[in-house]
């Protein structure tokens, strides 16, 4: 980019940013409530301007990252997943495009890609926990609960006391002992699991499975 290019795509990039720093799903961070018109209205003009961002810088993947994340906070899933698809296409080595990528997918009830993007994740961070514990989740979703379970165990492999890894083996024991086949979709999942479990699902699997922590 020429400087001046350079200084335009940081302007509006920054205060894309500046936006939505303290309202879109991060990792740790609860629940979030859906957005009022107000933050709606500001969210949408964060969008407006990554892609403004991305006219002058178009593999600035990060923008893509931050657009699918608005979305996603906007409960918009499919437009989410495909700026994940995007950002993916750009820079495939990063776990955390992969992740968002397979939770949205997990949402719309698109199984192939949410185990795709699981997987992709899980290779590049093998031991992380909580990556193993979205692909067993993508897995039982589609039904295929060998592997679910496969992956479960590498979860708790690598953090025993993982709250998320032993709800997810509750599901998958619970569904391999029934016979009856889990619902498509996180949504539903956890809704059914709500019903089932006395005393509910820990609020903290919700908040990962719908991609807002």
């Amino acid at each position: 980019m020429k400087p001046q290019e350079l200084t335009e795509h940081n302007l509006v990039f920054q205060e894309a940013l500046t936006i939505v720093k303290e309202e879109i799903p991060l990792q740790g961070r609860v629940k979030m409530p859906r957005p009022d018109l107000m933050m709606t209205h500001k969210l949408r003009h964060s969008i407006a301007l990554f892609e403004q961002a991305l006219k002058i810088n178009p593999h600035n993947w990060s923008a893509m990252w931050f657009i699918g994340k608005v979305h996603q906070r906007l409960g918009e899933s499919q437009k989410a997943l495909a700026w994940f698809e995007r950002a993916y296409d750009i820079n495939p080595s990063q776990p955390d495009i992969s992740r968002e990528a397979s939770l949205c997918a997990m949402e719309t009830g698109l199984h192939s890609k949410a185990i795709f993007f699981a997987n992709c994740a899980a290779e590049v961070e093998p031991t992380n926990a909580g990556l193993q514990a979205n692909l067993a989740l993508a897995y039982l979703l589609s039904g295929r609960l060998p592997d679910a379970q496969k992956s479960v165990d590498c979860a708790l492999a690598a953090n025993p006391s993982d709250a998320i890894s032993q709800t997810i083996q509750r599901m998958i024991q619970h569904f391999t002992s029934n016979r009856r086949i889990p619902p498509a979709t996180t949504s539903a999942l956890l809704d059914y699991w709500h019903r089932k479990r006395a005393g509910g699902l820990p609020s903290r699997l919700r908040d990962v499975a719908l991609g807002k922590e």
